[in-house]
C-alpha cells in the first residue's frame, strides 16, 4: 500500500522507503521508485513450505527472520513486511540479518567487518566478536580516515580480473560508552562518512586475530571467504555460487595481514594499533615486534 509521505533512505548503494524512519541509515530527498520499501504490518501471512535456518525460513520467494517478540517476512530484494507486538519503530534488528538477507537476494555479498576508506581505498576490519573491529574502525576515523560502513560492509560481485568495491553503509559506528564493555551496551555514534553514492575499491582486509593466515592464495581466498555475514543464510539465500566466487576472485587483488585482537592482547592500546595500521598502510612503518612481525 502506498505511503502518504514515506521516509527516504540511501544506504549500500540502494535507495530504501518505509513507513517509519529508518533511523540507522542516511535521509535521503532523492526521487523516483525506491529499491526496497519496507512496512510494518498488524500481522503477517502464514508462509508456508520454507527450509529452516537459525531463526527463521527461506521460501522461493524470500524469507522470514525473527528476533525476539519481532518478525519479518523480505519478498524477494525488494520488499520487506515486519510486525512486532512491542514496536512502533523499525526493530534495530532490522539493520543486521534482514538488510543482509535482502541484500544477499540482490546478488550483493554481505560481509562482517567494518571497513573505512583511507587514501581512496576502502580497508575491511574483520575478526570474531569482541575482537574490537568497532573500536579499531573509530580510532582511524580519527586520524583522518572516513567511514564506509560498520559491522555489516557489501562487497558488489566480482569477475574475474576486476576490482572488488565496498558500497557505503549506515553513518554512524557502534561503541561502548568510554571504550570499555564494563561502561554498557553499545550505543551508535555518528562519524565522518564517505559520500552515500560513491564506491570504494577494497584495498586490504586486516584480520583480528591472534595467528597469522595460511599463506598463498588459497590462504587469502580461505580468509576472506570466512568473513561472510550470518554465513548459515548465506548457504541457503539465491546468488550462493555467485558470492563464493567474488570471494574468491576478490581475494586475489587485495592486500591481508594479521593484527592481535583486543583479547589476544589487551596490553596494546587501540592507538598503538591504529598507528601500526596506518603506518603499514603507507608502507612508513618499520616491523614492530609486539605484532608478530
Amino acid at each position: 500500500m502506498p505511503v502518504d509521505d514515506p521516509f527516504l533512505s540511501r544506504a549500500f548503494g540502494l535507495l530504501w522507503e518505509s513507513d517509519r524512519p529508518l533511523d540507522q541509515f542516511m535521509a535521503s530527498v532523492e526521487s523516483g521508485a525506491a529499491d526496497v520499501t519496507v512496512r510494518r504490518q498488524t500481522h503477517l501471512q502464514d508462509r508456508r513450505g520454507g527450509t529452516p535456518i537459525n531463526n527463521g525460513e527461506v521460501f522461493a520467494d524470500g524469507a522470514r527472520f525473527r528476533f525476539g517478540d519481532a518478525t519479518f517476512d523480505v519478498f524477494g530484494g525488494e520488499r520487506v513486511d515486519w510486525a512486532s507486538p512491542s514496536d512502533d519503530a523499525v526493530p534495530a534488528a532490522f539493520f543486521g540479518t534482514v538488510v543482509a538477507i535482502v541484500l544477499a537476494w540482490r546478488g550483493l555479498v554481505p560481509l562482517h567487518g567494518s571497513a573505512v576508506e583511507i587514501d581512496g581505498q576502502a580497508v575491511l576490519l574483520a575478526g570474531p566478536s569482541g575482537a574490537g573491529k568497532s573500536t579499531l574502525c573509530d580510532a582511524l576515523v580519527r586520524r583522518g580516515g572516513k567511514l564506509v560502513s560498520d559491522d555489516l560492509s557489501v562487497m558488489k560481485p566480482v569477475a574475474d580480473g576486476g576490482v572488488p568495491v565496498l558500497l557505503p553503509g549506515r553513518p554512524a559506528i557502534r561503541l561502548f560508552p568510554g571504550g570499555s564493555p564494563s561502561e554498557g551496551i553499545k550505543h551508535l555514534q555518528p562519524a565522518p562518512m564517505v559520500d552515500p553514492d560513491r564506491e570504494l575499491p577494497l584495498g586490504s582486509l586486516v584480520l583480528l586475530q591472534p595467528s597469522a593466515m595460511a599463506a598463498g592464495p588459497a590462504g587469502a581466498s580461505e580468509a576472506l571467504s570466512a568473513q561472510l555475514f550470518r554465513p548459515r543464510w548465506m548457504q541457503v539465500l539465491p546468488h550462493r555460487q555467485t558470492r563464493l566466487a567474488s570471494l574468491f576472485y576478490a581475494s586475489r587483488s587485495i592486500t591481508m595481514f594479521t593484527l592481535p585482537g583486543a583479547k589476544d592482547r589487551p596490553d596494546i592500546s587501540i592507538d598503538d594499533k591504529a598507528d601500526h595500521l596506518m603506518s603499514r598502510l603507507s608502507n612508513t612503518g618499520g616491523l614492530d615486534p609486539r605484532f608478530g612481525e
